[in-house]
């Protein structure tokens, strides 16, 4: 990518008030609101100076956390840059990072897990015939996520805190997750958050091995506060006694990984939990424009869930922030992709911010047909990885290639046919013994009949007669307007799903050459995302993605409703986190910024997001 990642250097400290008092302060609890673009790394790696060369500090007593081992890495050479390579021995280091020193510290034996084993751990699990929920994979890392949210909340108690996905009663997560941990704790395993419990209990637990750590980090640094979970905060209190020097530096305004258990509170928390705190603003913004920051301040000043503060740009005046409105898709893309392909032989660097990385792949394909190079940070999902897509293959494998049980348990009661898995405990099924199992229930023996012969039916049709048969004339439509209605959500969002693969299986002979599209298909995607040229003019991100980054152009495309805020976060505090991941993405441009809408059809309307409004443009 076109060097996202180098940011501006912030003019000297004493050009600003709230660098200089953050930077000199002397002992006890700060917390530096730093707004984005304001010059927070250059003001801790000025603080830790500080602290050494003119406190008297020792270095190796000094602790600097940050959430990502690239940044804790930056911050590092940053400040050995700054203090010329005079090699001071200070902690750098992530949360994660220090809390499995300390355990290590403490002769703990457990070894970190990799994602792919904890997956595949789970899958067996699901795949157990009393599991409360089917073992899909495209449903393990939604899974893993709310299990993670669990653990990092402190375990929440309250009803409205707590996880319910896939279905699952409270009760069945809990034997879930229950099963996880015990089935790690047997392999001597621990993922990141578990080093963060584990180190709470030891703390809790050992308070000897407690006072050394105290002990020997005297002055505690965070950077990026905002992103900092309950249990996290609840360690870091714990550590920073009984002096407690923490010097913490956020913005509440960025706060956007909720989905991690982080929450904007926390900050405000800070300060009645330290009353006596001081606290300092880094409020001017060296990398946006007056226009752009003024867009963004009206944007996120709509959010009552905030710490007020006044952000300046300290740029000159440039070009107005756009807002463009496009009837389709293919016209906001093929604009965007032109204009981009416009701005190429600037040597600018661009970038397109999506709420969700799907929504990057018709630009993707457009900027391609414009021959612009472009890079994507995340990997996009396979389209045929989605849940409708999933139930329909396994539909047309179960019929056409063989009665495998894991396609019959993910298909069985969809739509519901009162099918228990206790009955299918072989890899193969037999309709015989289904027959066999039900002997006393003569309605489910009828059931089990008409299955039968649906996917005899099946068996004799081409794809696309067979997907309309199972959509129609089976009932998965119908199930899929159920599951919507149950969940509070709109069908047409997954008859959507089901009329694209519809239209995709017409294009194929046989189930064979639909499978091996699919797997070409979802190989090009991998190596789309292995690439990540470091010279591509364009990147395409997600706006989680692109938090800590900067471009010079940058355009955030579909500002809809339904998409921001996300159609499954339009209640409460979600549209609060909404608002500041969209205020996020508009911070990321330092010259010029364009925002974009679909008005759609007459039958399909697309109307502005919310977020315009507060805009006034």
């Amino acid at each position: 990518m076109a060097e996202p990642e180098k940011k501006q250097q912030a003019p000297c400290a004493r050009d600003n008030p709230g660098q200089l008092a953050a930077i000199g302060h002397e002992t006890g609890p700060l917390l530096v609101l730093a707004g984005p673009g304001s010059g927070k790394t250059y003001t801790i790696t000025q603080r830790i100076r500080s602290l050494i060369e003119e406190k008297g500090a020792e270095p190796s007593s000094i602790l600097v956390i940050t959430f990502t081992k690239a940044a804790a890495g930056e911050m590092k050479e940053r400040f050995t840059r700054l203090t010329e390579g005079k090699n001071y021995q200070v902690n750098f280091g992530t949360f994660h990072a220090v809390y499995y020193h300390i355990l290590k510290s403490s002769n703990y034996s457990g070894t970190i897990i990799s994602e792919s084993e904890k997956k595949e751990i789970l899958k067996t699990i699901l795949m157990r015939p009393d599991s409360p929920v089917i073992g899909e994979d495209n449903q393990l890392e939604e899974i893993l996520a709310q299990i993670s949210l669990y653990k990092n909340s402190g375990f929440p108690s309250d009803e409205e805190e707590r996880p319910e996905i896939c279905g699952m009663s409270q009760e069945e997560f809990q034997k879930l997750y229950t099963c996880l941990a015990r089935e790690m704790d047997r392999r001597g395993k621990l993922d990141f958050d578990d080093m963060v419990l584990k180190c709470h209990e030891l703390f809790l637990h050992y308070p000897q091995i407690l006072a050394a750590w105290q002990k020997k980090f005297r002055f505690i640094l965070v950077d990026e506060f905002q992103d900092i979970n309950s249990m996290q905060y609840e360690i870091l209190r714990m550590l920073a006694l009984p002096e407690n020097n923490l010097f913490v530096v956020g913005d509440d305004d960025q706060s956007i990984y909720a989905f991690r258990g982080a929450r904007p509170e926390i900050m405000r928390r800070f300060l009645k939990d330290y009353p006596y705190a001081g606290k300092t603003e880094l409020a001017v913004n060296y990398r946006s424009t007056p226009e752009i920051v003024q867009a963004a301040g009206k944007l996120i000043g709509a959010n009552r869930n905030r710490l007020p503060k006044r952000i300046t740009a300290g740029k000159e005046s440039g070009k107005p922030v756009r807002l463009l409105q496009f009837t389709d898709k293919k016209e906001e893309n093929d604009a965007l992709a032109q204009w981009m392909a416009a701005e190429v032989e600037s040597g600018k660097s661009m970038a397109a911010i999506f709420r969700i990385n799907q929504d990057a792949l018709p630009l993707a394909e457009a900027l391609t047909a414009h021959g612009v190079r472009y890079a994507m940070k995340e990997k996009a999902k396979s389209p045929y990885q989605g849940s409708v897509a999933q139930d329909l293959l396994s539909y047309l494998s179960f019929a056409m290639e063989g009665r495998r049980r894991r396609d019959f348990y993910r298909i069985m009661n969809r739509p519901k046919r009162y099918i228990s898995r206790m009955a299918a405990e072989e890899e193969q099924v037999d309709f015989e013994k289904l027959q066999l199992f039900y002997r006393d229930r003569p309605y489910m023996r009828e059931i089990l009949r008409n299955f039968q012969m649906d996917m005899g039916r099946i068996r004799r049709m081409d794809l696309f007669a067979a997907v309309n048969f199972i959509r129609k004339g089976i009932g998965y439509d119908d199930y899929l307007r159920n599951v919507a209605t149950q969940n509070g959500k709109s069908g047409r969002d997954y008859e959507r799903e089901a009329d694209w693969f519809q239209a995709q299986v017409h294009s194929f002979s046989s189930l064979e050459a639909l499978k091996r599209h699919i797997r070409c298909y979802e190989e090009e995607l991998e190596r789309a995302a292995a690439k990540q040229q470091q010279d591509a003019p364009v990147s395409l991100l997600t706006m989680h993605a692109s938090k800590g980054l900067e471009f010079d152009l940058v355009c955030i495309p579909d500002c809809n409703e339904g998409i921001l805020p996300h159609r499954k976060s339009m209640r409460g505090s979600q549209v609060e986190e909404e608002r500041r991941m969209f205020y996020v993405a508009m911070t990321r441009a330092r010259q010029e910024l364009i925002l974009s809408w679909i008005s759609g059809t007459k039958e399909e309307p697309g109307f502005p997001s919310r977020f315009l409004y507060d805009l006034n443009m």
